[in-house]
């Protein structure tokens, strides 16, 4: 079928056009509101700017598809290949991208506010700029997780993002808004945080080893049983962050603050946290074998049964912490 037959038999009220092949064709700027393209060959297709909210495009084939600046709000791409697409500036307000490929995909800027991504791949997607407020890429029954390995996620918005359990490995999110995202489980190691905000964020039971998270916003933030062994956190903000039982060893956190911080048996053996506020800190039970506590300021703190036979405390501010005896600490 040819672009003129198409365009004349849906301006007739025609919408169904399942199977059809499309290859190549181009269709820049044009109203296809609603059309049902299931399982069409669309590969190397030009759609920019064309309206397509509300399209059906199940299964449909759109490898290195141009759909830069198109409207596909609620449209329907589950299962679809979008492998090295171009979807610069596309609008996919609360599309179905359920299990689609979009490996390698150029989403530059994207809108995906209240997308559903559970099962896509994004593998080396690059997302840098792209809207996810609200999107979905949780994790559902181990065998439904958004793959993002290695995907480009400099500066994106993934503000209340439900990323339960997702593949994040290596991933750069620099400078990215995660406030209230829902990161519970998900593999962040390796990652690149650095300047990230992720206020709020539910980070329980999250694999960070190794991440960059220099200069990152992690007020309030849940981390209990995360893992960030040998991660960066230098200068971070963890203001009031509750993290039991969470793993810090061999971690740098040097000049962070970590005031009013929850770190009740916390592991934070050979961590670093040189010139580090832990004032009015709760550090109950807490594993600081030859931890680093040089000049950090421990006003406050709760120590009550910690382990600090071999921490270096030269020049650290403890006026009136509870020490491991149950004393307070007095320096009159």
């Amino acid at each position: 079928m040819n672009v003129k037959e198409l365009l004349h038999r849906y301006e007739a009220g025609e919408t169904k056009f399942t199977g059809i092949s499309l290859s190549g064709v181009n269709l820049f700027g044009a109203d296809l509101i609603g059309i049902v393209l299931n399982g069409a060959d669309l590969h190397g297709a030009t759609l920019i700017f064309a309206y397509l909210s509300r399209a059906n495009f199940r299964k449909a084939n759109l490898v290195g598809t141009r759909l830069s600046g198109a409207n596909l709000n609620q449209a329907w791409l589950s299962g679809v290949n979008l492998s090295n697409a171009d979807l610069h500036g596309a609008s996919l307000q609360s599309a179905d991208l359920r299990s689609a490929n979009l490996t390698l995909a150029s989403l530059l800027d994207a809108n995906l506010m209240d997308a559903d991504l559970r099962g896509a791949n994004l593998s080396g997607a690059d997302l840098t700029g792209a809207c996810l407020r609200g999107a979905n890429l949780r994790e559902e029954k181990r065998m439904y997780t958004a793959k993002l390995r290695g995907a480009i996620l400099q500066n994106v918005d993934l503000q209340g993002a439900d990323l339960r359990g997702a593949d994040l490995l290596k991933v750069n999110l620099r400078g990215a808004n995660l406030r209230e995202t829902n990161l519970r489980e998900a593999d962040l190691r390796g990652a690149n945080l650095s300047g990230a905000n992720l206020s709020s964020a539910f980070l329980t039971e999250v694999n960070l080893m190794g991440a960059n998270l220099r200069g990152a916003i992690l007020k309030n933030v849940k981390l209990e049983r995360a893992i960030l062994s040998e991660a960066d956190l230098t200068g971070v903000n963890l203001q009031g962050a509750v993290m039991p039982d969470v793993r810090l060893s061999k971690a740098q956190v040097s000049g962070g603050n970590l005031s009013f911080a929850r770190l009740n048996r916390a592991d934070l053996s050979r961590t670093n946290l040189r010139e580090a506020n832990l004032s009015d800190s709760d550090l109950i039970e807490a594993y600081l074998a030859r931890t680093n506590l040089m000049g950090a300021n421990l006003s406050n703190a709760n120590l009550t049964r910690a382990e600090l036979s071999t921490t270096n405390l030269m020049g650290a501010n403890l006026q009136g912490a509870t020490m491991p005896d149950g004393r307070i600490h007095d320096t009159d």
